[in-house]
């Protein structure tokens, strides 16, 4: 069953009791809710399978969306890399109700994973409120650097009905464009930070899908 949702199988497991006991024991009203109920959690963690796709291309590298969602804003000469450079800044929403799991944009190597404790922002504040190193915000900084030795960084912003990503990857780990490394609990926000030699190929309100939305083209990858 986890082929098919993003749970843990204790929680699979409680929900085919459950359901199997309302069926027993409940009356037909509550037996109804327990049921929409649990395929509603299901729905909300269901798992996608994302095609694989070469991300190295002769004239360049793409970069992939590893999340889906919505692109809420797009900026550029943002500070990234513990603002040693400047480059572009693309805010994604994730909704109680997308897909929840994550996927890698390129392939590449973790080269930096840290988590950060703090206060949590809404996927739906103000823009100003993403800005910054964001130092006193929960959020987990990831770092890919791709076979081109393109750094690209994602930063999920925990929200306040949510929860951390669960990464299933560490620092050191490689994977291909588009293979699964975790899932998003409940949603959130997810900050993309792509160096300056990006052509960015989204615009705002965007619905990206992973494996399939080319979010930016990087070039000059000598």
């Amino acid at each position: 069953m986890k082929r098919f949702f993003f749970l843990p199988s204790y929680i699979i497991y409680l929900l085919v009791f459950v359901n199997a006991y309302s069926f027993l024991f409940y009356s037909w009203g509550k037996t109804f809710f327990i049921v929409a109920f649990s395929v509603a959690i299901c729905l909300a963690f269901r798992r996608h399978k994302v095609p694989y796709q070469e991300t190295l291309k002769p004239e360049g590298e793409i970069f992939l969306s590893p999340v889906f969602g919505t692109i809420k804003s797009i900026r550029e000469n943002v500070a990234i890399h513990n603002e040693n450079e400047f480059g572009f800044e693309i805010r994604v929403a994730v909704s109680f109700w997308d897909p929840k799991g994550l996927y890698l944009p390129t392939t590449g190597e973790v080269t930096f994973l840290k988590a950060n404790k703090g206060k949590k922002i809404s996927r739906d504040a103000e823009e100003h409120a993403f800005y910054g190193p964001l130092e006193d915000v929960s959020h987990t900084n990831l770092t890919l650097t791709s076979r081109s030795q393109s750094k690209i960084s994602m930063r999920f912003v925990d929200s306040p009905y949510g929860k951390r990503p669960i990464l299933w990857l560490k620092s050191g780990d490689r994977g291909r464009g588009a293979a699964g490394f975790g899932y998003y609990p409940l949603g959130g926000t997810l900050l993309i930070y792509l160096p300056k030699n990006s052509d960015i190929l989204v615009f705002e309100s965007e619905r990206v899908i992973p494996g399939e939305t080319v979010m930016a083209s990087l070039k000059d990858l000598n």
